[in-house]
């Protein structure tokens, strides 16, 4: 039974969405403004549902460029190269939680359960641009193995400040209690961006 709303006022959204969700599912899609692997190890119990269900989990996230970033790609340099690059320095741990986390976020990836792609703002003709507004919506997709989904779209991003730590709420949308629509929607707009 899941809620229409969740509120982090009245509600624990890890404890009582994410994780029972996640642990549920065999597809987890979602858009954020953020993600920090750190929300990784939070819901780990979710995590290993999500991997004894062989599902997978797969992030679109917003970053940014600066005008040397945006400089070397014009240059020549590949923007995985980049990306890589500008990516490298924040993701070094500074605590052991951190080193947990990012070793979590890699044998995800590199046992295929995770695949993550970045959001770069661009021209109309797609140019990387050098900006700071930054892809920001918020939504997800999780499917059991009945090919039941839930969505949902709200204010949080994919960090445990957002999770846990922020005043947030979202909209919870199911296709089997007649939300398909909504449900639908939020599909479609994943694969367009996926």
């Amino acid at each position: 039974q899941w809620q229409p709303r969740y509120d982090s006022d009245v509600d624990n959204l890890v404890k009582d969405f994410y994780e029972p969700a996640l642990q549920c599912a065999i597809r987890y899609d979602r858009v954020s403004g953020y993600f920090s692997p750190a929300i990784l190890t939070l819901v780990s119990r979710g995590i290993e549902g999500l991997i004894r269900n062989q599902g997978k989990m797969r992030l679109i996230v917003g970053c940014t460029l600066d005008e040397t970033e945006v400089e070397a790609i014009a240059a020549g340099e590949k923007l995985k190269q980049i990306l890589a690059e500008k990516l490298a320095s924040p993701l070094e741990p500074r605590t052991p939680h951190e080193a947990n986390a990012l070793e979590l976020l890699s044998w995800l990836i590199a046992h295929g359960y995770l695949e993550i792609k970045l959001a770069v703002p661009c021209t109309p003709d797609y140019r990387p641009l050098a900006n700071q507004s930054i892809f920001h919506p918020k939504a997800g997709i999780i499917e059991d193995s009945n090919g039941d989904r839930l969505a949902f779209n709200g204010s949080n991003n994919e960090t445990v400040q957002g999770w846990t730590g922020n005043w947030e709420s979202f909209h919870v949308f199911t296709d089997w209690e007649g939300s398909s629509v909504h449900v639908d929607s939020e599909e479609k707009t994943f694969a367009e961006l996926w």
